[in-house]
């Protein structure tokens, strides 16, 4: 089991371009955990795809791919931000 990103770049050892049958291939048994601890496989994750493109020219352009697939929350909390707030509580004056 491993992560999104080390399932792509260590367990899947893809070269790219790949078409996706053969990423398909190359990874149908491995298993994704996700933040929330619900597990799904590359291949079931590829399945949910409803318009999927021939090739993916990059593990980044298919792990963008399949973190837009993955469900809410399982990535982390939504609209967290660790940069802190760049809310101005006063006021803005006009000249």
């Amino acid at each position: 089991m491993a992560d999104l990103e080390e399932a792509l770049t260590e367990l899947c050892d893809c070269e790219y371009p790949a078409s996706i049958d053969d990423i398909a291939n190359r990874c149908e048994n491995v298993t994704i955990e996700f933040q929330d601890g619900s597990e799904t496989t590359l291949d079931q994750m590829l399945d949910l795809l409803d318009d999927p493109p021939d090739t993916f020219e990059s593990s980044d352009d298919l792990y963008h791919t399949l973190m837009s697939l993955a469900p809410q929350g399982s990535v982390g909390r939504a609209n967290y931000d660790d940069r802190g707030s760049t809310h101005n509580a006063r006021e803005q004056q006009s000249f």
